[in-house]
């Protein structure tokens, strides 16, 4: 896919946003989305321990509290997307 094609089906995603509509197998969007999330937890977890068990990424603590932040901040957003596109009972209003 090139950029004219994901401009072009724009629309249809934002389309998704309306209370009644959904992608399509959002099983499989949503089981996509949870299994991002637990690696995501995971690699975080092992960065914040990585300096208790004695192992140096050379990221100082306020670079690493700037990462996190980011990265929550984030999947916060796509989470709520998610739960918007792939249920037909949540969204926006649909159009009159």
């Amino acid at each position: 896919m090139n950029i004219f094609d994901a401009i072009k089906n724009a629309p249809k995603f934002f389309e998704l946003f309306q209370k009644g509509k959904e992608v399509a197998s959002p099983a499989t969007w949503k089981n996509n989305t949870v299994a991002t999330n637990v690696v995501i937890a995971l690699l975080a977890t092992a960065a914040g321990l990585s300096k208790t068990f004695g192992y140096d990424l050379g990221i100082d603590d306020a670079t690493l509290q700037n990462l996190a932040t980011g990265t929550v901040a984030v999947v916060g957003v796509v989470n709520a997307v998610m739960h918007i596109i792939t249920s037909a009972k949540v969204g926006l209003p649909a159009k009159s």
